[in-house]
C-alpha cells in the first residue's frame, strides 16, 4: 500500500488532499500540532492515522519519518495566511523552522518526494504576472517566511538530488474552507439576504479551485521534473475582482441586498492586480486548472447545503466573528 505524510492535514487544502489520497486507497498519516482542530479530519478511516508532534523539534520528526517510511511528504502546514494570524514569531517557526526540520527528515528517510506548498504572496506587489524565476520582493512576516521556506527547500533539492517541488499557490477556494475566508462568506451571507463587510470592488485576486489545486500536488510528486527544487504557479491565470465575484454569487444565490463597498477598510495585501502566470506548471507538470470559478461557487454552495449541521456551523462561525468584530476578510492572501 502506498503511504504520504501529510501536514496541516487539519486545514483547508491539507483535509481536501487527505480525502483524495484515501480515496485512491493510500494510506495516510497526519502529523498534527497540538491542539489541533478536528472538524475537517475523516472520521473512522483505517487507512488514516494521526501522529501530534512539534515539526520546529527536529529529532522527534527525524525519528517519526524513519518509522513511516513514506513514498511522499506533502508539507501544507502554514501559519500567518489568515489576517488574524499575527504573531510574527509563530509564523517564522511554523512556516521556516518547521519546513526545515522536515525537509532534513525526509531527505535522511529517502522519499521519493517532498511537495512544499508556497504562496503567492512570495513575489510582492507585480504589475504583472510574475513567473517563477522573477525575484521575490515579499513583504510582511508570513510572506518573507514563505519566501524562506522556498528558497531553503530549492537549495536543499538541488544539493542532494531529492525531488522537492515547491507549489506557489494562489487564492485557493472549495469545501472545508475556513468560514471567515472570502468564498464561504460570501456565500453563507448572500443565501441568508446579504453581505459581509466588503473592501475595495477592484480589489483581484486568482481563485483556484481546491481540487484543481490537489491535482497539481500530486503530479508534481510523482513526475520528476528537470529541476529537482522547481517552482510551479498554481494558479488560473486569470484574475477575478471583488466587484465581479460579488456578481456572480449575486446571480448564483439571488441576494437582492447592495453591497457595502470599502466598508471593510484596505488591507497591506490588497491590490488590484493578481494573477498567476502559468506557462511552467503547463509545461513542466502538463497541468491547468480546469474548473472555471462559477463552477466551483456552485459546488461549494450545494457543499454547503448538503448538510443542515454543516451550514449552522458556517452561520455561527460567521456571526461570532462579527460579534466580535473580526470580520471576515473581504479577499484573502494567495
Amino acid at each position: 500500500m502506498q503511504r504520504a505524510v501529510v501536514t496541516g492535514g487539519s486545514g483547508f487544502v491539507g483535509a481536501s488532499l487527505v480525502r483524495r489520497l484515501l480515496s485512491m486507497g493510500w494510506y495516510v498519516d497526519l502529523l498534527l500540532r497540538p491542539g489541533y482542530a478536528t472538524w475537517r479530519i475523516p472520521t473512522q478511516q483505517p487507512q488514516l492515522s494521526t501522529h501530534v508532534v512539534d515539526l520546529t523539534d527536529a529529532s522527534s520528526v527525524e525519528v517519526l519519518l524513519h518509522r513511516l517510511r513514506p513514498r511522499y511528504v506533502f508539507h501544507l502546514a502554514a501559519h500567518g495566511a489568515y489576517s488574524w494570524q499575527t504573531d510574527a514569531a509563530r509564523i517564522a517557526r511554523t512556516n521556516l523552522e518547521a519546513t526545515r526540520a522536515l525537509a532534513l527528515a525526509a531527505l535522511k528517510a529517502d522519499v521519493e518526494a517532498f511537495v512544499h506548498t508556497g504562496s503567492s504572496l512570495e513575489y510582492g506587489r507585480k504589475r504583472h504576472p510574475p513567473s517563477e524565476d522573477e525575484p521575490t520582493e515579499p513583504e510582511g512576516a508570513y510572506a518573507v517566511s514563505k519566501a524562506a521556506a522556498t528558497a531553503f527547500c530549492r537549495d536543499l533539492a538541488r544539493k542532494s538530488g531529492i525531488r522537492m517541488p515547491t507549489l506557489r499557490l494562489y487564492s485557493i477556494y472549495g469545501p472545508w474552507e475556513e468560514p471567515r475566508r472570502l468564498v464561504p462568506s460570501l456565500l453563507v451571507h448572500a443565501t441568508a439576504g446579504k453581505w459581509p463587510p466588503l473592501a475595495n470592488p477592484n480589489t483581484a485576486r486568482d481563485f483556484v479551485w481546491v481540487e484543481d489545486a490537489i491535482d497539481a500536488m500530486l503530479i508534481a510528486a510523482s513526475r520528476p521534473p528537470a529541476d529537482p527544487g522547481a517552482i510551479f504557479n498554481i494558479g488560473t491565470g486569470r484574475q477575478t475582482t471583488l466587484g465581479e465575484i460579488v456578481d456572480i454569487v449575486r446571480a448564483m444565490t439571488g441576494c437582492e441586498a447592495e453591497p457595502h463597498w470599502q466598508s471593510m477598510p484596505d488591507r497591506g495585501w490588497d491590490t488590484d492586480i493578481w494573477q498567476a502566470d502559468t506557462r511552467h506548471a503547463a509545461t513542466e507538470l502538463g497541468w491547468t486548472a480546469q474548473t472555471p470559478l462559477r463552477t466551483g461557487l456552485r459546488e461549494t454552495v450545494q457543499w454547503l447545503g448538503k448538510d443542515r449541521d454543516r451550514l449552522d456551523f458556517y452561520r455561527a462561525n460567521l456571526d461570532l466573528a462579527d460579534r466580535r468584530h473580526r470580520q471576515p476578510p473581504a479577499s484573502d492572501r494567495g
